[in-house]
């Protein structure tokens, strides 16, 4: 007989989990608030990616439903901004890694609003069962206490759910507080059609991500601060799209006036959703990071906490949906392989695997940021810093970690790996 599984959530985590079930042939319960249509009508979240390595399990879970219509990433253009100094400017590509020489070198970014609701829909065709309604613990109470399911896992962060798994001390996700302010914007000006550019000043940064949308390719702005420095775009009244956009075109003008003019005459008709609608597709956000237990109790039972819920990542590294699909990657792989019960030692020891392999260099990443801008970077950096303006491979490595941050403990964060490694390239400086 089958195992039931419940999934509470239907984000990145929960829908790829829950596919990957279905194609086990598991019999897969998902609890969500919104209907699709809710979803596509709804307020966007902070754009996200999926990097090579996430769009290739996308596509091998049959979940890459937009191949030919969103807009491809194949570069990162970097511009790092230091208050004293010349600006650290360079230009990689997702090839930095063998995996994404192997997959295909490209990135790849749809509205959360499109590709959820996309993927709910998926689910349900697929013989998934969808129940609409909001859930609180008391339900789950309930529904664990029955013993309906072999398996709960709960994959969505905010709210008293989140609240059941307690904050794991012992780990850390590299990730400090965030202010996060964002716009989805038509007929921004670019100058390199397939990459994305981030421009970086002490204390904050700007992303411009091509993004699909339900109205076809248009461009994510978005903002990221730590609380109270320059791009802390905080304070906004009303928070209106026109007020938000307004707040970000002048802190942009203030600290950043290149960057300004490739959004100075927008407006909100421009947005995405234009007047009517275009206040949905302008947010902003504070975030605080961390890791927590992935095992929460409920009646008595284990219950399991999937992707965000454990591990909230810290937006300027971008590995939001690439740890959350990798999460629900590991964790259906060890539901196939499992025989026995779903306990808390079997859940720890998916969650540990997930760490292993990806959390923890998402944190080292993460850290790395803010690092570059603290001065706590080691000081084999600067030879780093050198060879990337001046050496390609070094470059397209460097923008690889993107896509797989443990990648970086290979070569950057160890003086004589880093040598090494420059000394192969040609890039190492005359000693």
């Amino acid at each position: 007989m089958s195992p039931k599984v419940l999934i509470i959530g239907a984000g990145q985590s929960g829908l790829y989990f829950g596919h990957q079930l279905l194609n086990q042939g598991v019999d897969v319960t998902l609890i969500t608030g919104q209907t699709s249509t809710e979803i596509r009508n709804g307020r966007t979240s902070i754009t996200q990616f999926s990097m090579p390595f996430t769009r290739a399990l996308e596509e091998q879970a049959k979940l890459d439903l937009w191949q030919d219509s969103a807009p491809r990433m194949e570069r990162v253009n970097m511009s790092l901004r230091p208050n004293q100094g010349p600006a650290v400017q360079f230009s990689g590509s997702f090839a930095g890694t063998e995996f994404g020489k192997r997959v295909g070198a490209h990135a790849v970014s749809v509205d959360r609003r499109v590709k959820m609701a996309d993927w709910l829909e998926h689910f349900e065709d697929n013989g998934g069962r969808v129940v609409i309604h909001g859930i609180t613990e008391s339900d789950l109470d309930f529904f664990v206490g029955r013993g309906m399911y072999d398996l709960v896992v709960i994959a969505v962060g905010a709210g008293e759910l989140g609240a059941l798994f307690d904050p794991d001390p012992s780990r850390f996700s590299g990730a400090h507080d965030r202010v996060v302010t964002q716009v989805m914007l038509h007929d921004v000006e670019w100058t390199d059609p397939n990459g994305a550019d981030v421009y970086s000043i002490d204390g904050g940064e700007v992303f411009f991500i091509p993004v699909l949308t339900d109205e076809g390719p248009a461009t994510s702005i978005t903002m990221l601060a730590n609380p109270g420095a320059l791009l802390d775009a905080t304070g906004i009244r009303g928070r209106s799209a026109a007020a938000v956009l307004e707040r970000m075109q002048d802190l942009l003008r203030q600290h950043l006036p290149d960057v300004y003019e490739r959004l100075s005459g927008a407006t909100v008709e421009d947005l995405v959703g234009g007047v009517k609608n275009g206040a949905n597709s302008a947010i902003q956000a504070q975030f605080r990071p961390g890791v927590r237990n992935p095992v929460g109790w409920m009646a008595g039972k284990p219950v399991l906490g999937m992707a965000d819920v454990v591990v909230t990542s810290d937006p300027v590294s971008g590995q939001g949906w690439n740890n959350s699909t990798y999460c629900a990657h590991v964790y259906a792989d060890a539901f196939a392989a499992h025989h026995g019960p779903y306990d808390e030692k079997f859940m720890s020891a998916a969650f540990e695997r997930f760490w292993v392999e990806r959390g923890q260099h998402s944190a080292v990443f993460s850290e790395m940021v803010d690092g570059f801008w603290g001065g706590a970077l080691p000081p084999h950096f600067g030879e780093l810093v050198g060879a990337v303006m001046t050496n390609q491979a070094v470059a397209d490595r460097w923008i690889g970690g993107f896509d797989d941050p443990a990648d970086y403990a290979r070569w950057m964060f160890d003086p004589a790996a880093s040598r090494a490694y420059l000394a192969e390239v040609g890039a190492l400086p005359p000693q």
